[in-house]
């Protein structure tokens, strides 16, 4: 039997594609062009970083132990000053607290690998920060030292201890000294940067 069946080409291989005979004329695309101005940042500066020297990151990790062990003598006397009831502002605690906070910031500062120049900025920022707070701390004891008081108020007259006219003593000259060698370090750093 035969098949007299004929398949035309449309039907073995699909109708056309609309586009691959004859291309539309009437759909143009037009493409955008931008004729806006652009203003272009300049690029960001790069991160520059300063090697600093051995001899001066030395001074900075003796400068950090020593504000740790004068912030804990303070905050030792300034407890041993409220006991005494003769520290009314508590400024050995506050001041001793700062002095620890200011010695471990500079050991942090030390073991950055790299020293960016926004680390050195915020270096100085502390040091300011911290020797204005010290200021205030040296005349805050130095007023305590100079009224020598013993709130008899609280006490009779026979247990104000006079013992605590030392612990003032080193308060004030703990507070000096802090604010001498905050501004030698400063002083130091300002050179070795320049």
């Amino acid at each position: 039997m035969t098949n007299n069946w004929s398949m035309s080409r449309d039907d073995l291989y699909g109708p056309p594609p609309a586009y691959s005979l004859d291309p539309p004329t009437s759909i143009y695309t037009i493409p955008q062009i931008r004729n806006e101005y652009q203003e272009r940042l300049p690029p960001p500066p790069p991160c520059t970083s300063i090697d600093l020297s051995t001899k001066f990151l030395r001074y900075i990790l003796a400068n950090g132990l020593l504000h740790i062990l004068i912030g804990l003598t303070s905050i030792v006397c300034g407890i041993l000053l409220f006991g005494m009831n003769e520290s009314y502002p508590f400024t050995g605690i506050w001041a001793g607290v700062l002095c620890i906070t200011l010695g471990i910031y500079l050991i942090i500062f030390i073991s950055q690998s790299e020293k960016q120049i926004s680390s050195l900025k915020r270096f100085k920022l502390i040091h300011i920060i911290t020797c204005l707070l010290i200021i205030i701390a040296l005349v805050l004891s130095s007023i305590n030292l100079a009224s020598n008081s013993c709130y008899e108020k609280y006490f009779e007259f026979d247990q104000c201890q006079y013992s605590a006219q030392k612990l003032k003593i080193v308060l004030v000259t703990f507070f000096a000294f802090t604010f001498l060698q905050i501004c030698i370090t400063s002083i130091v750093t300002f050179v070795h940067i320049r």
